[in-house]
């Protein structure tokens, strides 16, 4: 495994602090200064946000105490912006000096909140950026996604080039490091145009060092070259080391994994050149755990050469370093290097080890894209070692975490569908094939009859062509009878998908995936469902979930949604897909609230009725999916991703009769619905999940 380097270290923030720049020691005494004869008006709350981020870094309390103290007296005379700019210093100082991401995350949500009153576009993008970087270090990446998005929005429109730029920027790391190449490309470009156009190499260098990421994982090889060495250039114009460093490290991959895949090995070559200058100049720096990267990147050369003892002792060299400074993430990569290693010599004891430690540490950090390399690699090893039962139970289990397991229902639809399709296309076959033949034969005796009377010929094809109407009459009727047979298809087959996605499907005979960047997923479940379900005979169940869903399904379908499937007692639906909107929240919501109250009514009814009755939870999230039909002939259409996982969640944490929703969905409602705050939930492998009820009148 290759690493490249972090663009941690090259990223560029917005940067827009309205009251500080970096500052001198003796500038900071001269600060100190005015602050003692400074009377107390908006200035004073300028010097103190001054001197306090001056003095952060060395005297964090004592910077603390400037900020609370600048937010006071900005709050007392109404100086929003000041005040606002002691929350950001706050949050910039938990976050950056004490690690302490959550009250970080707070003190920038207030910040946030005071500059919104304000107006002022570019103190909210500020904002929006921090809070950004903060979600993005701590994976709530479709959070941070909405946020650079607004903040783009925001700077676009007072025409704020630079920090729009750095915006665009930081997104498009934010896209690279999700695997979306194509909008890291169209948030990039214009940003990079603006560093060029003025001038700004040190982001020029880092830009072009994220279009070498970019280019290189669309495996575009002569481009991410290209603009790995433009990125080293730039860097070595501004006598960057660790940015040379790192442009070079990511050459040599560059010219290790195009060797390698084109078999150059004059490529793979020229690679070792780049690691020699790489590990010198980290050596210059001190970077340890530079070094370790650039010896883990050789070690993987070293396997491609087949030079794998060599490989073995540098990739020792890689573990002893990040061993020592405890970096889990890197020593789950040379982990699998090793692994690797051991692979080529056939040595697969030793390499099934070194997966299964390097699995455990993927499931400890949540790296799904390790986890899913361990899978693979189970496979790979167990069908080697002639282990074929294991070798399929980890291929299968590599195939279901890429595709969600399909609801079997509509695939037992859909396969129902396939087959009519497949039965009348073969006898609509049969029947062309039976009128031919017909056809033939009636000409053949024709043709005999040639030497008979001129009578007796006229006869022959008066009846030939009888024949040939009645044929042409019976295959209308039976094209009239496939097209009937056809559209009740296509109407079956509208039911069980969107229509776009089943024109699709009809067209080329499967299905593209497809990414939407803001979709929203809404889960209900039925509280005590189990219960009930053992008091009721499976006819009567049957039809209280028939008459439920169908309920959802007209409510769905008037606010726009896209049902994606039942499973059991739970209804799963989704807004903003196959077709892209900006409602998706707002429709969701509306449609959460009005399934609540046509249950209650419903419910009330029963209860008359002395039925049984049932309370049921919504759930809401908002962020990115993936939309598609999977398989060859088992199909349904569905969606995966880590929204969909934590509208679950959010379903989970709700109560009966409650719409409860995400934070990421709050942001895009709350000016609709009104909302109550009601902490976080605690996530298995999510961390904290701040959630809001909607309020609304049964």
């Amino acid at each position: 495994m290759k690493w490249t380097i972090s663009l941690l270290m090259a990223s560029v923030c917005i940067g827009v602090w309205p009251f500080s720049e970096v500052w001198t020691q003796s500038q900071a005494s001269e600060l100190l200064r005015q602050l003692e004869k400074s009377p107390r008006d908006t200035h004073r709350v300028s010097l103190l946000i001054d001197y306090a981020w001056e003095i952060m870094e060395d005297q964090p309390e004592a910077a603390e105490a400037r900020f609370w103290e600048a937010i006071q007296e900005g709050s007392s005379m109404g100086f929003l912006l000041g005040e606002a700019a002691g929350w950001n210093g706050l949050g910039v100082l938990e976050e950056s000096i004490r690690l302490d991401y959550e009250k970080a995350k707070k003190y920038h949500k207030k910040a946030l909140q005071i500059r919104r009153t304000t107006g002022n576009n570019i103190a909210i993008a500020s904002s929006l950026n921090n809070l950004a970087l903060l979600q993005e270090d701590l994976g709530y990446r479709d959070s941070a996604i909405v946020a650079y998005r607004e903040a783009i929005l925001l700077l676009s429109a007072v025409q704020a080039e630079g920090q729009l730029a750095k915006a665009r920027y930081n997104l498009a790391g934010l896209y690279e490091a999700n695997g979306n190449y194509k909008e890291a490309k169209e948030q990039l470009i214009p940003a990079q145009l603006y560093f060029e156009q003025t001038g700004d190499e040190e982001r020029l260098a880092s830009s072009y060092n994220l279009l070498g990421h970019i280019n290189f994982e669309l495996e575009l090889w002569k481009q991410a070259l290209e603009a790995y060495d433009r990125a080293n250039i730039l860097y070595t114009r501004l006598s960057d080391t660790s940015g040379m460093a790192g442009a070079r490290l990511n050459l040599g991959n560059a010219l290790d994994d195009y060797g390698n895949k084109l078999h150059n090995r004059d490529s793979i070559q020229l690679s070792i050149a780049q690691y020699e200058s790489a590990l010198q100049l980290f050596q210059q720096t001190g970077d340890s755990l530079g070094i370790a990267r650039v010896l883990n990147s050789w070690a993987t050369t070293h396997k491609h050469l087949g030079q794998y003892e060599e490989g073995l002792e540098r990739a020792a060299q890689a573990f002893a370093i990040v061993d020592k400074y405890g970096d889990k993430r890197g020593k789950m990569e040379v982990i699998n290097t090793q692994g690797d290693l051991y692979y080529s010599v056939k040595k697969y004891a030793q390499a099934l080890e070194l997966t299964r430690q390097y699995e455990a540490i993927a499931l400890e950090i949540q790296d799904d894209k390790f986890i899913q390399k361990a899978l693979k690699d189970y496979a790979k090893l167990y069908e080697a070692m002639g282990e074929f039962e294991l070798a399929l139970k980890y291929q299968k289990a590599y195939n279901e975490m890429r595709y969600q397991r399909l609801d079997e229902t509509r695939a037992r639809e859909h396969n129902m569908l396939d087959g009519f399709y497949t039965d009348m296309t073969r006898k609509a076959a049969l029947d062309q094939t039976r009128i031919e033949v017909q056809t033939a034969r009636a000409t053949r005796n024709a043709l005999f009859g040639g030497a008979a009377a001129l009578a007796l010929l006229v006869a022959l094809f008066y009846n030939r062509s009888r024949l040939r109407a009645k044929a042409n009459r019976d295959l209308a009727a039976k094209n009239e009878l496939i097209e009937r047979e056809r559209a009740r298809a296509d109407e079956l087959l509208m039911n069980i998908l969107p229509e776009s996605t089943a024109e699709e499907l009809k067209r080329n005979n499967s299905v593209r995936p497809v990414r939407y960047e803001s979709a929203t997923v809404l889960f209900t479940d039925f509280k005590g469902f189990t219960k009930i379900a053992e008091l009721v005979t499976p006819e009567e169940l049957v039809r209280e979930l028939d008459e439920c869903f169908r309920m959802f399904d007209e409510i769905v379908q008037r606010h726009g949604l896209e049902k994606i499937k039942t499973i059991g007692d739970a209804y799963m639906c989704a807004g903003g897909l196959p077709e892209p909107n900006t409602t998706h929240a707002l429709d969701a919501v509306r449609a959460g609230i009005e399934m609540v109250r046509g249950l209650h009514r419903m419910m009330e009814r029963k209860a008359a009725e002395g039925k049984p009755v049932f309370q049921m939870r919504v759930g809401i999230h908002t962020g990115p999916v993936v939309a598609g039909v999977v398989g060859s002939h088992k199909f349904a259409y569905d969606i995966w991703g880590d929204t969909v996982n934590t509208a679950a969640r959010m379903e989970q944490g709700s109560e009966p009769g409650r719409v409860n929703i995400s934070e990421v969905t709050y942001a895009l409602v709350k000016d609709t619905f009104p909302c109550t705050y009601r902490g976080a939930l605690e996530a298995k492998n999510k961390g904290a999940i701040e959630m809001y009820f909607v309020e609304f009148d049964l």
